[in-house]
């Protein structure tokens, strides 16, 4: 099974890449082929409404090295840094160059890195919301992780803990989309 993973950040180093980072670690580890997209594509200018309504945006090299590496997925790890109590301008401007449809059929796990539980968990529902707009599938578990939490290795057990019960909820969703007549998805 193909699993996207999309670092919300243009940042070189940050607590959204180490979360990535131990997600891609455990999806391998429970047999998932997984592939994180190039943080290039985070860089794509602003959207421009003009260009997306003519179908020009989808001419873009990158905005189609971004449909492809989602289209190719069985599911998406989407992790964010909190910005301003949501997720990153960044992410939320790359998945703005998605069509409608992006993520049919697609069940996504959400993350987030975070000074605190609480920004962390506002920053998953706000993505959540993209997501439901997008055509894709929310695991119920979101995995939120402090910044705090990230450095510590005594903490690194029960995170490791919620990523693998995220990444088991992606399994029966991804089989079930399989499965469903394409109507429906």
């Amino acid at each position: 099974m193909k699993l996207c993973l999309v670092s919300g950040t243009t940042a070189a180093v940050s607590g959204c890449h180490r979360l990535t980072a131990l997600i891609r670690d455990r999806a391998e580890d429970a047999g998932f082929d997984t592939r994180e997209l190039d943080r290039a594509l985070l860089a794509l200018p602003v959207l421009a409404p003009e260009r997306y309504v003519s179908g020009e945006l989808f001419e873009d090299l990158d905005v189609r090295r971004l449909l492809k590496e989602v289209a190719e997925a069985d599911a998406v790890v989407l992790t964010t840094p909190v910005q301003h109590g949501s997720l990153s301008g960044a992410l939320k401007n790359a998945l703005d160059h998605l069509p409608s449809t992006a993520l049919c059929g697609k069940p996504v796990l959400l993350a987030s890195a975070a000074a605190s539980l609480y920004n962390g968990a506002t920053a998953c529902d706000h993505l959540r919301s993209v997501v439901r707009a997008l055509g894709g599938w929310s695991a119920p578990t979101q995995i939120v992780a402090e910044r705090a939490e990230l450095a510590r290795p005594e903490a690194a057990d029960a995170l490791r803990g919620r990523i693998d019960t995220g990444l088991a909820e992606l399994l029966p969703l991804i089989r079930a989309f399989r499965e469903a007549p394409a109507s429906l998805v």
